[in-house]
């Protein structure tokens, strides 16, 4: 009986083994195929309208059946398709893409792939020539998603040319006749960019990842250039004294890209950003922070930076305390002088504020002539970018003409 059991069971998991791998395995297979057969059909009658409606059908199967063959071959017969249509850039950059992920495609395919970009190499040439070429195709159709098209490769070549309002308006047209159009969104952004409007852009790479991400092939590229433009934007506007901007744009950093070093600067610039602004206790807890998490680059500056913050807030007993733990903390470390230096100065501080305290409290005709020798009669300025004996630390100034302390984006504490 206990045999007869056993057999049944296992029948029954090979049955819903089967059943598993045709939904998801067999069946999407099948179906990404149907669809490409059908595209491919259409595609074989070679007139602009049949390749433009095989375009679609390729992207769903794309789209929709990502980790299949048939999405590969799709993608493969887009770019052959856009070449057709004399959209060469758009049929280069799909082209590229396909390489990016050779590990996905059949050698032979390789093979051909390659030799077409070499002969796109060649044939790039952004002339008016070129240009009169497009507008006539625009003037000889009424199909929106090949106007999109042509508005888009109009777009990248004016970029190529430097021409970049007209290449924002040629993206802003191919977007209006559709707004779907990943290389129009792509090439606008790319646009606002060098046009110095950040936000803009990064406002359509999240789009972009929001509607498209899990699909695009486009998705591996438009990260890694995301996440290197924000942080870069932030840093730079640090460096200018824009620091209501740089705190922006480092706190999108961290709400978008959690989790690596540059996660760790972004907390550190925000820290910084703060400290210019006087904003000590906000400074602090984001230094604070950069001590609590995974990565210890910036941990020695934000350490020290903690204890320049309580001083300029005037809360000596608490700078006192933080140099010294920086001090416990990195015996060796590269601020231990002036660890050293900015302790003994809190020290005097708070002997100053006592005395003069209890001058005040007894009512006495006490003046600064009688203060012991031991206390300076004036601390040294400890104005951002400044340091106790040497002046400007770097020797440049920010737009504000106040003393800034910025240098490599490896070393930053020393004021």
């Amino acid at each position: 009986m206990k045999k007869l059991v056993i057999v049944g069971i296992t029948f029954i998991l090979i049955g819903l083994g089967l059943l598993i791998y045709n939904d998801y395995v067999a069946k999407p297979k099948r179906e990404a195929k149907e669809l490409f057969v059908e595209g491919y059909e259409i595609y074989q009658k070679d007139d602009k309208e049949s390749i433009n409606k095989a375009i679609d059908i390729f992207i769903k199967v794309i789209a929709k059946y990502q980790d299949t063959d048939a999405a590969i071959k799709s993608y493969f017969y887009i770019a052959e398709a856009y070449e057709k249509l004399n959209l060469n850039r758009q049929a280069y950059l799909k082209y590229v893409t396909l390489l990016n992920n050779r590990d996905k495609v059949p050698s032979d395919m390789e093979k051909e792939i390659i030799a077409r970009i070499a002969k796109l190499n060649i044939m790039k040439q952004y002339s008016e020539e070129g240009i009169h070429s497009l507008m006539n195709l625009l003037q000889n159709s009424d199909n929106k998603d090949f106007r999109s098209r042509i508005y888009t490769e109009l777009g990248h070549t004016y970029l190529k040319a430097g021409d970049i309002q007209k290449a924002k308006k040629m993206f802003d047209i191919a977007l209006a006749e559709r707004s779907d159009n990943e290389e129009a969104i792509l090439g606008k952004a790319r646009t606002l960019k060098r046009l110095g409007k950040d936000g803009e852009a990064y406002e359509l790479y999240d789009h972009f990842l929001k509607y498209y991400g899990n699909f695009s092939n486009y998705t591996k590229d438009v990260t890694g250039s995301y996440e290197k433009q924000l942080y870069e934007s932030g840093f730079n506007d640090f460096k200018k004294g824009k620091y209501y901007s740089a705190i922006t744009y480092f706190k999108k950093y961290i709400a978008q890209f959690s989790n690596n070093q540059r996660t760790e600067n972004s907390l550190y610039w925000l820290g910084e950003s703060y400290f210019a602004l006087k904003k000590y206790d906000t400074a602090i807890s984001y230094f604070r922070k950069v001590l609590s998490n995974d990565f210890h680059e910036k941990d020695q500056d934000a350490a020290i930076k903690i204890g320049y913050s309580y001083f300029m807030a005037k809360n000596f007993d608490l700078a006192v305390k933080e140099f010294q733990s920086y001090i416990d903390n990195y015996p060796k470390g590269k601020y231990i002088e002036k660890a050293k230096e900015w302790k003994e100065m809190s020290s005097k501080k708070i002997i100053y504020k006592k005395l003069n305290t209890d001058i005040y409290d007894e009512d006495s005709n006490t003046t600064s002539d009688t203060i012991p020798d031991k206390i300076p009669n004036k601390i040294p300025d400890t104005t951002p970018g400044t340091n106790p004996d040497k002046g400007v630390r770097s020797g440049e100034k920010n737009r504000s003409n106040k003393n800034i302390y910025y240098g490599s984006d490896d070393n930053i504490a020393e004021i």
